[in-house]
């Protein structure tokens, strides 16, 4: 039987980086969530032990891949999955290996802004990972853009301080991925 408390850990640890993987190949967040408590669910109930984190982490990504490949198989999105298997046979080791390596930077950085206050963190959140205005985090927050200013500027700086150098530019460029993506596909 497997600890319940260290299943909770796995799942902290393991979850944001497995869902932005998940989400670069189904395309869409909510069903990369979906995937990926699946995937969860399915490790609890096969009790599966592992000798080693990398072994865990090898299992885990691997699981996700095929699952969100089951997942597209079986979605109605046909223009969708039809685009994704005709890149799927070019898809290349190491371009999966540099997905892996994305999603875990991503973890990291994610959970730097868990750990800044919650007020901080949520606005950093919006800002950077959600692309919100300080406008639009004022308002939904009912603050004022000062102060969501002053709360992005202390979040910043303790990210700078607590992430390495690349990690930390990494977060300012995160708004700008998906464009990137964009761009490098077509």
């Amino acid at each position: 039987m497997v600890d319940p408390n260290s299943f909770e850990i796995i799942f902290r640890k393991f979850y944001p980086s497995l869902c932005f993987f998940a989400e670069r190949i189904t395309g869409s967040h909510d069903d990369a969530e979906d995937v990926i408590e699946e995937l969860f669910v399915k490790l609890w109930n096969k009790q599966l032990q592992f000798e080693t984190e990398q072994h865990l982490k090898a299992y885990l990504y691997r699981s996700a891949k095929n699952a969100c490949l089951d997942f597209l198989k079986v979605s109605e999105r046909s223009d969708m999955r039809n685009t994704f298997f005709a890149e799927e046979r070019g898809y290349s080791e190491d371009a999966y290996l540099n997905e892996i390596i994305r999603a875990e930077i991503i973890s990291e950085v994610y959970h730097a802004i868990e750990s800044l206050s919650p007020q901080c963190s949520k606005i950093i959140t919006m800002s950077y990972l959600d692309g919100k205005s300080n406008q639009e985090i004022a308002d939904e927050l009912n603050l004022s853009v000062q102060t969501v200013k002053n709360q992005k500027g202390r979040g910043l700086a303790m990210l700078k301080q607590r992430l390495p150098n690349d990690k930390f530019q990494l977060l300012l460029l995160i708004p700008y991925l998906q464009l990137f993506d964009l761009l490098y596909k077509h």
